[in-house]
């Protein structure tokens, strides 16, 4: 049997506990850190738009000149998450 360690995505705490499985049967997970601003995250994703760190690429493409379709393409993500992380956005 093999041990796999699992950290939080958001706060890199190892103090992590399995939590039920999803929906789609994968395992959910708590983080048991206080401080961080997610407490259940999953490992595997089944949509590429719910993965950490989706929205900043998304920002970092529309930075560069990206429009919205090619974004989407790229990420392999909807138009529709594109669009609503930009309507999200705070504009500086």
């Amino acid at each position: 049997m093999t041990l796999i360690p699992v950290k939080c995505p958001f706060c890199s705490e190892t103090n992590v506990v399995k939590n039920g499985h999803s929906k789609k049967g994968t395992q959910r997970y708590q983080c048991r850190n206080t401080d961080c601003h997610r407490n259940y995250f999953l490992l595997d994703y089944t949509y590429e738009g719910a993965k950490p760190g989706i929205d900043e690429r998304i920002i970092d493409m529309t930075s560069n000149a990206s429009g919205i379709r090619d974004i989407s393409r790229v990420l392999g993500i909807s138009t529709d998450k594109v669009m609503d992380t930009l309507k999200k956005r705070k504009m500086p």
